[in-house]
């Protein structure tokens, strides 16, 4: 994370400024040091070249560089921050979906056939006037043996038919191709018989009407295509090569002598292609390719069309040089004679392609197992090879204008690539599991729903690549729920950890990924590496390591700079790792293993390989804890049963226990050592931020709901605890805060002879409870996020100390000081739940996510909070609550600034999926004689 990760302006980043001649400059430099330069040797060089810094920028900078944490900067440090700032700066760098292509679930539309699907087609509706909607229709479905199914848009069943031979002669038939003409109300099948049947789709009939015979060869491939303003087109390839055109035209008669009054027209080829039909012209290209066409379509913007044929594998083709391999895939014009013929010269033939009109990219498939990317401008080399498939591939297609190619071979193994990058993006392999081994499969691409759908004893629907809904959504910022966020002082980003076992650096104010690592914790289940839950995190005390913890008790260090992984330590197997601090070389751990863990930061230090174990004081599972910013250092610790717990940083014993549920009583604390019973077996839970019924973030299964008498009588645990480090630890002062589950927040002095000093009611909404909390770094603001999705922001500067009644809050002095917080448009419910609380102050109250909040983050410099949720997105708000966007949404917003709030008129949004809970409130505020309109949020 080096480069453009840093803190420094634009103009003083070193990849951004140096030249190649300069970075030789620097190389030599190095070489004649033993390519290591002191801190102020490489200061001196870089101001040699133009590059000046204060001491606070340098400072930084080497943090940055020096990955080693000591006294001197390495060439290979260097010239991995410059390497790495120049791929922060590539575009292409950061497009990285968090979603695989394919990444839903498969759509079991139709059950086991009693006969094979071997065609998939869509007919669109086709209106009186001519006009074409795709979002109506119905789809068909084709066997060899003839039965045709047809199906409504959601795969209800329409009507089922059977194809025979027109001539009766048999009464079975082998279907090797059909076409749907929607325009024209008719469908198209093409047999082991040498002819072509047309039957008439009217309302739930089947009715054959047209048969054009004694064709040379069996048809093998078909497309159509029309509009509204030409004749449609059926374009046909046979088992021999030959490509002919036929061009309906309905509203002439028929002429043809070979017409009988029968309700069936019987016509051979041979009297269409010498017009002796009228309502339909032919065009014979003649045989065009060597073997069997296997595909063919049309290009109606060039106004041509493309096909491809496979070799027959009976024929041996070993020792033929390149001059003697026949066509194996050909553009050709529509008209005659012929304008553009291009030929393409392929191994073993083409089975399948895809065409990109928009960059006029071709990509073909074949027998041979390899992708090959063409510029149909240059057929005689393909620009790019694509290796990885195992056996045939049978359908190809393209997406968002030819960025991604998805391809399926006869396994039904299909893989999606990185057409620009030219990298294998994902193997999806579902396909060949939940389908018959041994058949093979059809698939139909769905371009408006962006749906592929798949077929041979059954039929599934999966999504490729699904578009964001923008009237509905602005996107997600995982894949999971997110579970961590934190800012980076030294990088000045913002770095996210999820569910989906993702690691997301963030530059928040372009709205950009910086850096995603995927997988960062895995285990391995019934033999498959699995991703596992990362549930905490964060920096070390220079912010250039993040130790992340997981679900399965696994610890990780990472570095930042380069962005690896350091180190991998075990706190415990299947324990749940739900708080972690790095307090100078030491490592804190703890979770549902009821104590905490202590380990050295690096290897060489580590005296205790397994970890150090605190006391044991907790009876169940520890929920949350923190560590305190005043000295002496100290860390508070709450369970699950309730019990709240202080430790000294310096030594790790603990010199306070209270009951959350009984406050004012303190636990003695035993300090002789007791003998441990039996450990018990940890079995499987839901882990902290898995959201139950009613969208609350339940730690644990759901327990049995009890008497209303009985649940005032059960402990209480603390779902989160803060501490306010601009407050002495003395025992007047209320210094910390920790959340009840009954929506409480407890006061609470760390002072030895401190204690608990007050409480109040955080919540609005029965059933809500508070999961997240956030200050300021003067703690003047408490920011909390309940289970329900509200956020609110508190007052608290003057809450918890001496004499506090002397310092009553200044309700007008402060709308000067900060317009935005109007405690009067504080709607509904909140401001009532807070009428009768003296202490704090609630300034606003707004809905920031519909499911459980999970963390808060606020940053002085430019008085912007961000809010993460397990519905798997990160918002920025203002201070006041406006909306600002969300991390990873395709809808950007202005540029913030580094160190200002948004400035005066910058175009704030409305959340679209809180549309709803929107109250537009008329109270003006007067900013440097500006007339604004603030927006909030109803929680009502």
């Amino acid at each position: 994370m080096a480069g453009r990760l840093s803190s420094a302006t634009s103009g003083k980043e070193i990849h951004r400024f140096v030249t190649g001649e300069q970075i030789d400059f620097l190389q030599g430099q190095f070489r004649l040091r033993n390519n290591r330069l002191t801190l102020v040797e490489l200061r001196d060089l870089l101001c040699d070249i133009g590059l000046h810094y204060t001491d606070e920028e340098y400072r930084t900078l080497c943090l940055q560089i020096n990955t080693d944490h000591d006294e001197y900067c390495q060439w290979d440090e260097f010239i991995s921050y410059l390497i790495l700032g120049f791929q922060d700066d590539d575009p292409l760098g950061v497009k990285q979906s968090l979603d695989p292509p394919i990444s839903g679930e498969l759509c079991l539309k139709l059950r086991r056939q009693v006969y094979n699907i071997v065609k998939i087609d869509f007919c669109p509706m086709v209106y009186y006037d001519g006009s074409i909607s795709w979002s109506q229709g119905h789809w068909i479905t084709t066997s060899r043996e003839g039965v045709i199914q047809f199906w409504t848009e959601d795969w209800k069943p329409e009507m089922t038919v059977k194809t025979v031979p027109s001539n009766l002669k048999r009464s079975k038939t082998w279907v090797l191709e059909t076409a749907p003409l929607p325009d024209l109300s008719m469908f198209c099948v093409a047999g082991l018989e040498t002819e072509l049947r047309f039957y008439d789709v009217v309302a739930a009939s089947f009715t054959l009407k047209l048969v054009i015979e004694r064709l040379p060869h069996p048809i093998s491939a078909m497309a159509y295509s029309f509009n509204h303003a030409e004749p449609g087109k059926l374009i046909t390839g046979d088992y021999d090569g030959h490509i002919r055109l036929f061009v309906f035209y309905p509203e002439r008669k028929a002429t043809s002598s070979s017409e009988t009054f029968s309700t069936i027209t019987r016509i051979p080829l041979q009297d269409v292609l010498c017009g002796k039909y009228g309502p339909m012209d032919c065009v014979d290209y003649g045989r065009l390719l060597p073997d069997i066409v296997r595909s063919i379509q049309f290009l109606d913007s060039m106004r041509c069309f493309i096909a491809s044929a496979e070799e027959n594998p009976l024929i041996s083709t070993g020792g033929r040089s390149r001059s003697e391999q026949p066509c194996g895939m050909i553009i050709h014009s529509m008209e005659l004679p012929a304008t553009l013929v291009t030929k393409f010269f392929i191994p073993r033939g083409v089975t399948c392609f895809a065409f990109e009109p928009s960059n006029e990219l071709l990509a073909s498939g074949g027998p041979d197992c390899d992708l090959r990317l063409w510029d149909i401008h240059r057929p005689d080399k393909p620009s790019v090879v694509l290796v990885g498939h195992t056996s045939s591939i049978t359908f190809v297609f393209l997406q968002d204008a030819g960025e991604k190619l998805y391809s399926l071979d006869q396994k039904k193994i299909i893989k999606v690539w990185d057409v620009r990058n030219r990298v294998l993006l994902q193997t999806f392999s579902q396909f060949s599991t939940v389908l018959v081994k041994g058949i093979p499969a059809c698939a139909y691409y769905n371009m408006r729903e962006r749906e592929l759908v798949v077929a041979s004893n059954k039929l599934f629907v999966t999504a490729c690549s699904p578009e964001i809904a923008l009237d509905r959504t602005d996107g997600d910022s995982h894949t999971k729920a997110v579970s961590v966020l934190l800012f980076n002082d030294l990088y000045q980003l913002v770095v996210s950890c999820g569910f989906d076992s993702f690691i997301i650096v963030w530059d928040h104010r372009l709205n950009r990924k910086m850096t995603i690592i995927t997988e960062a914790h895995t285990q391995i289940r019934n033999g498959v590496l699995e991703p596992v839950e990362i549930t905490t995190a964060c920096f070390d005390g220079k912010h250039q390591m993040l130790l992340t913890g997981a679900r399965n008790g696994s610890l990780k260090i990472w570095n930042i700079s380069g962005r690896t992984c350091m180190r991998t330590i075990q706190m415990d197997d299947d324990c749940e790792v739900t708080a972690v601090f790095w307090q100078a070389n030491r490592i804190l751990a703890m979770g549902w293993n009821h104590r905490v863990v202590e380990f050295a930061a690096f290897t060489e230090n580590d005296e205790y390989p397994r970890g150090l174990q605190w006391r044991k004081l907790h009876s169940d599972d520890i929920l949350c804890a923190a560590v305190s910013g005043s000295m002496p250092g100290v860390m508070a610790t709450s369970s699950y049963a309730g019990e709240l717990v202080f430790w000294m940083l310096e030594t790790g014993q603990p010199y306070r226990r209270y009951d959350a549920t009984n406050p004012r009583s303190h636990i003695p604390i035993i300090f002789r050592d007791v003998p441990e019973s039996k450990p018990r077996k940890l079995a499987p839970r839901r882990s902290m931020l898995v959201v139950a019924s009613g969208n609350l973030a339940m730690r644990r299964l759901s327990r049995i709901v009890m008497p209303s008498g009985l649940e005032q009588m059960r402990q209480h645990s603390m779902q989160s605890m803060l501490f306010l480090p601009s407050r002495p630890m003395l025992a007047e002062y209320g210094t910390m805060l920790g959340s009840l589950d009954n929506g409480l927040v407890q006061v609470w002095s760390h002072h030895a002879q401190g204690g608990f000093k007050g409480q109040f009611n955080g919540i609005h909404m029965a059933g809500d409870r508070i999961i997240t909390m956030a200050t300021d770094k003067a703690n003047r603001f408490l920011f909390t996020g309940t289970a329900l999705g509200y956020v609110k922001t508190w007052y608290i500067e003057n809450c918890w100390i001496p004499n506090e009644d002397a310092f009553h809050v200044n309700k007008p002095a402060l709308r000067v000081l900060f317009p935005f917080l109007l405690n009067d448009v504080v709607p509904g419910r909140a401001k009532r739940s807070a009428r009768d609380q003296p202490k704090p102050w609630l300034l606003n109250s707004y809905q920031a996510h519909r499911t459980c909040i999970t963390g808060l983050l606020y940053l002085d410099a430019t008085g912007l909070l961000l809010s993460c949720s397990s519905d798997r997105t990160i918002r920025l708000w203002t201070l006041g609550g406006r909306y600002i966007g969300l991390l990873g949404s395709p809808i950007n917003w202005e540029p913030l600034a580094t160190d200002l709030p948004p400035p005066e008129g910058y175009r704030f949004r409305i959340p679209p999926d809180l549309q709803r809970e929107i109250l537009v409130c008329c109270s003006p505020i007067v900013t440097n004689g500006q007339l604004e309109m603030l927006k909030v949020y109803k929680d009502s």
